[in-house]
């Protein structure tokens, strides 16, 4: 490993989780790179239609701002029957799903719900579907590049058993780091803590899914709908019709700022449950 962490020796796939503990990594890889990547090092972000809006402009803002490529992919197909090159497509801002469709086409596939024991959508959504986008550029062994943090220790060390390449936790980076970075930037990623870039994410506490309907309403159905799709619930405990109808019978529950000072200042999925998938 050279001597900087930040500097990224191909094949490598950047994996950009589009949030800022990633999106930083990312600046400070290009930095030590003098603003341009290699050839054969990627930037991929795996979107899987239910990302924010706020998320899918933060990506594009990233790519604009600091003159970098980003491959913007959507799983397509899971069958091995198909070309590798083929089980993705190559999207972009203006063109990417946003009302959750490759997600929907996985659920109709699957005939199942994902859920906190079975988080295939990150797998197939996410995972897989980069490792298609590398078979397909000519690369089976690559270094894989991920944003955990020195603070996020018990990923951290997952990642070191599966070889990931973490060059914020080689360079002893925390969350403070962060902030203070995109506290300086022109932009940023402008999701509330309890909000996450997955928009109604299982993982999520029960409590900041009724904050997440309470404050955008109707958010949390597709999620509902896609619980008789597949015939299942993505939380053993509820269902999502009955966080809907929670937030409906008691609108301000949780009014007055609950999650403001939340720990979770972003929840990245392509780290936060990736990490636990693959």
């Amino acid at each position: 490993m050279s001597a900087n962490p930040y500097l990224i020796t191909g094949p490598a796939l950047i994996s950009f989780s589009y949030g800022r503990t990633s999106a930083y990594m990312l600046k400070m890889i290009l930095d030590a790179h003098g603003g341009t990547l290699p050839d054969d090092v990627h930037v991929t972000f795996a979107n899987t239609g239910k990302e924010r809006e706020e998320t899918l402009r933060f990506v594009h803002d990233c790519a604009t701002h600091w003159n970098v490529r980003v491959r913007w992919l959507e799983w397509r197909t899971r069958l091995k029957s198909v070309p590798v090159g083929e089980r993705f497509e190559e999207v972009g801002f203006n063109s990417a799903s946003r009302n959750g469709e490759p997600f929907t086409a996985l659920i109709r596939s699957k005939k199942s719900t994902p859920n906190a024991m079975a988080r295939w959508c990150t797998e197939e959504l996410k995972v897989k579907t980069l490792q298609a986008f590398m078979e397909a550029q000519g690369f089976t062994e690559y270094a894989n590049v991920v944003g955990l943090r020195a603070d996020e220790r018990h990923r951290v060390a997952k990642g070191r058993v599966r070889g990931s390449v973490m060059p914020l936790a080689d360079a002893g980076v925390t969350v403070r780091a962060v902030r203070a970075f995109w506290n300086a930037q022109p932009f940023d990623l402008g999701l509330l803590p309890f909000e996450g870039n997955c928009d109604g994410c299982f993982l999520k506490a029960r409590p900041k899914l009724w904050e997440v309907e309470r404050t955008k309403p109707g958010t949390l159905q597709w999620w509902a709908d896609m619980e008789v799709v597949g015939k299942g619930r993505f939380v053993t405990e509820y269902s999502y019709a009955t966080l809907i109808r929670d937030v409906q019978r008691q609108p301000d529950m949780f009014a007055g700022g609950l999650f403001d000072f939340d720990p979770d200042m972003d929840a990245e999925c392509g780290t936060w449950c990736a990490g636990e998938a693959a």
